[in-house]
């Protein structure tokens, strides 16, 4: 396999891991706790209160990046609020042409197929894969909606995701590994 085969393969995985990130719902209990002085003892009485945070996508932040070299582009696009990661939504496209191969669009097919394989149990389930072929353009768009995605699964499939204790995923640590890896906010 040549080096950009290599370097296409090489940021169409990396583009898949960095995807396995997080959760949108982050869950906070308030515990009320009254102590009313009496002449015999002090009483707690602890209430639940409901959630005080639900993360949705309609209050979301957005935010873009990008990376490209002469044989592709990858651009990403998240919804995050209070640094939580809810959604990412990718697409990548490569030019069949530009690839050092015998039959890039075999090594594309394939490599794609594997990836679907390897998020199989997902799909419909807070992610959404497709592969498309059309004249020189080899397309590849996902989607993780984190407010659908098993966490537990997919950190099962991913086993270095690193979660945050409530089970999310820092947006600005995971922008932070993009803008390393070389992605440019737009």
């Amino acid at each position: 396999m040549k080096k950009t085969v290599q370097v296409t393969a090489l940021l169409f995985t990396s583009a898949l891991l960095l995807a396995a990130c997080g959760q949108d719902k982050k869950e906070e209990t308030t515990v009320a706790t009254t102590q009313e002085p009496t002449t015999q003892a002090t009483t707690a009485a602890p209430t639940t209160a409901t959630p005080t945070t639900v993360y949705s996508l309609e209050d979301a932040q957005k935010a873009v990046f990008e990376i490209s070299d002469r044989v592709g582009t990858i651009t990403m696009t998240f919804y995050y609020k209070d640094d939580v990661l809810l959604k990412q939504e990718s697409v990548e496209n490569y030019t069949l042409s530009k690839i050092d191969a015998d039959n890039p669009l075999e090594l594309l097919k394939n490599s794609s197929a594997e990836d679907e394989q390897k998020y199989k149990d997902l799909i419909g389930k807070g992610f959404e894969y497709k592969s498309a072929h059309n004249d020189d353009i080899f397309t590849v768009t996902y989607s993780f909606d984190y407010t659908k995605t098993d966490m537990k699964k997919l950190k099962e499939i991913e086993p270095k995701l690193r979660l945050t204790d409530d089970n999310t995923v820092s947006y600005s640590e995971f922008r932070d590994k993009l803008l390393k890896a070389g992605y440019v906010e737009k």
